[in-house]
């Protein structure tokens, strides 16, 4: 990395702290405007951790790409492509996608057996009584922890090397703004926050894209960057593809990446409670649809940022006056910065440094919500006031909004201070996260999972994968370093390890003592209202006994209409066949019937079939911008129009 920043420390400054304090002020005008023009109150601890559970399509869309587009999103798919070439993003955004959509199943098993919880360690908890609910709390925040940590690391990252501003102050600084907002306006406020952040971020994203293959002139087309990358293969060939080339998919690291990825990718999205929140704050009818078309519209980010932003950067290393890029700073995600600031110059700068801190808002906004959430719910009300008002709730809240900015901004710095960077973490989520996938999700699709294969898979799981990973990093490099941890081979053992034992473990000892949970149990759990008043309340705790016959044998009745909450469970079940069907065909199309055959056969991209991969990224961008920025828009337009007349006294 080039040593001296393009941009001073004052824009540092003035981005961290004046960019956030701007969005927190926007944010508390937008929740004065909703508490006084609209039916939904901040203050209510429903509305505050999940929005009423009444948000449409389009919001909770613009939610997910949101949450999901992350520091590590835009760095690490682009560190990916410049390492491994076009596969790189590729099966960065397979690895994302997947897990997004396949939550869209889930979620409506949410909405059928679990509609009133608030936290997935709440149903643990009905189901398992405390054992599980203490082993799901851990995996939720071991999660969030390292998830929080990543953000800002890539962020810290980023606004240092454009600004020289200092490091542990980006760490500590860039919470500050976003704590604000979020412990003000509650959980409808970030998704309002991601809707905005991620309309300029797709702005951004499109216009170094347009750069890259239209309009620069070092590259400015497909054809000169096929050119600049074939003389970058000659220079510095791509241990195990197909002639060293960054124009195949037929490469060794990347198959072994993907296989990561996807791990480490079930392993975020089924532990983070902050897609769990989503599920819940959606509108019943539309949640599956929402996850869906998430996890299709973030596919466009990481594919983007990678076949745009990586490959240039690793094409513009053939020109003499490029930075040269150290190990560091290409595991820092430093890759791209410097390709845009190459090609842009300081108002390249300024766009990433925007970009990134936009992504970085947004996603951390999201883990301050979730992680909120899980202490005032599943700590502080669950085992200190079991009769904690609605109020109290928020209150609490809004306190571990708070202390959970100044906890991740001080883990960030140990992980800074011992060299830990953004890459490092990348390789050790699936490692920490992947052994809860099983567990977790298993908890609301199948009825027969117990109590010993939900707190041995995730726990006992997680043990095992620490085990592995530490032991393969001392068989393979003879010492277990930060740097023989992160590994490539050492990482794909401990993230197997994880996710392969949480399954046996969890699946294994249910099969052998199985649960036969009664799903009305789950469905009727105690639930606070907007009035700070208890709902109905399941009447004990753990699992059923084997002989018990459940009024459900299966999660639904094939007799029932509606559960408790008025909610139809035959359209719900239907929506769950429906949507695991689409899973399982864009799981084909994405994972085999794409990129297998390129990848199987000793293919390089010709400069007509790397325009049409181009052509493919830029549809796929409009398409996100659609998604994320106009539906929500064309959804909510007749109460936009309601607010407004209200606003200007017309009504």
């Amino acid at each position: 990395m080039s040593s001296n920043p393009p941009l001073p420390q004052g824009v540092g400054y003035a981005v961290v702290l004046g960019l956030g304090l701007f969005f927190a002020l926007m944010m508390n005008v937008i929740s004065w405007i909703q508490l006084k023009f609209s039916d939904f109150s901040p203050n209510t601890a429903s509305e505050f951790s999940a929005a009423s559970r009444s948000l449409k399509t389009g919001l909770v869309v613009a939610g997910i790409v949101s949450s999901w587009t992350w520091s590590l999103t835009l760095l690490q798919s682009a560190t990916q492509s410049y390492n491994l070439g076009v596969s790189g993003g590729w099966w960065y955004a397979v690895g994302g996608t997947l897990q997004i959509a396949v939550f869209s199943v889930i979620a409506s098993k949410v909405k059928m057996n679990a509609n009133r919880a608030t936290t997935f360690p709440e149903v643990a908890y009905i189901r398992f009584g405390t054992a599980g609910h203490l082993a799901f709390l851990w995996c939720g925040i071991v999660c969030n922890a390292i998830v929080s940590a990543c953000i800002l690391l890539g962020a810290g990252a980023v606004v240092t090397a454009l600004t020289g501003m200092d490091a542990y102050a980006a760490l500590f600084l860039i919470p500050v703004g976003v704590s604000i907002y979020v412990a003000t306006g509650g959980l409808r406020a970030t998704f309002i926050s991601d809707a905005t952040h991620t309309f300029v971020l797709l702005g951004i994203l499109l216009c170094f894209s347009f750069t890259v293959f239209a309009s620069s002139d070092i590259i400015g087309s497909p054809r000169k960057l096929v050119e600049l990358l074939e003389l970058a293969a000659e220079s510095n060939p791509v241990e195990g593809n197909y002639h060293g080339s960054y124009l195949t998919f037929r490469s060794r690291q990347g198959a072994i990446f993907a296989v990561q990825v996807i791990i480490t990718g079930f392993g975020l999205v089924t532990c983070d409670q902050g897609y769990w929140s989503r599920a819940i704050a959606s509108n019943p009818s539309t949640t599956a649809r929402a996850y869906f078309l998430g996890g299709f519209a973030w596919f466009s980010i990481p594919f983007a940022c990678g076949t745009s932003l990586g490959l240039s950067a690793r094409a513009l290393g053939t020109l003499p006056d490029f930075p040269v890029l150290s190990a560091f700073d290409v595991s820092a995600g430093l890759a791209a910065v410097e390709a845009v600031t190459y090609l842009l110059g300081k108002a390249g700068a300024v766009l990433m440094l925007l970009l990134v801190f936009l992504s970085v808002t947004s996603a951390l906004s999201a883990e301050m919500i979730a992680t909120s959430t899980l202490f005032s719910y599943d700590i502080y009300r669950h085992y200190f006031k079991p009769k904690a008002t609605s109020a109290e709730l928020v209150t609490a809240s809004r306190y571990f909004i708070v202390f959970w900015a100044l906890f991740s901004g001080a883990l960030a710095s140990v992980f800074h201070a011992v060299g830990i960077s953004l890459g490092w973490l990348f390789y050790f989520l699936g490692v920490s996260t992947a052994s809860g996938v099983f567990p977790i999700a298993l908890t609301f699709l199948w009825k027969d999972l117990s109590t010993a294969g939900a707190v041995a898979g995730s726990i006992g799981g997680m043990a095992i994968a620490l085990v592995v990973w530490l032991a393969t990093a001392k068989g393979l490099g003879g010492e277990i370093t930060v740097d023989t941890l992160s590994d490539q081979w050492v990482s794909f053992a401990g993230n197997a390890a994880a996710i392969i034992s949480g399954g046996i473990l969890s699946i294994g000892l249910s099969l052998w003592r199985p649960a036969n949970f009664d799903w009305e149990k789950t469905r009727r759990m105690e639930v606070i209202g907007g009035d700070g008043n208890f709902g109905e309340d399941a009447s004990s705790v753990g699992e059923t006994d084997e002989k018990e016959k459940s009024s459900a044998d299966e999660p639904v009745e094939v007799g029932a209409e509606r559960n408790v909450d008025g909610l139809d469970l035959r359209a719900l079940q239907h929506t769950y066949k429906v949507y695991g069907l689409i899973f399982i065909v864009l799981t084909l199309v994405i994972t085999f019937i794409i990129p297998v055959p390129l990848g199987a056969s000793p293919y390089i991209f010709s400069h007509k079939f790397f325009a049409g991969f181009v052509g493919i990224m830029f549809a796929w961008l409009f398409l996100a911008t659609f998604l994320v920025v106009f539906l929500p828009i064309i959804e909510s337009r007749h109460a936009l129009m309601r607010i407004t007349k209200r606003l200007i006294g017309r009504q």
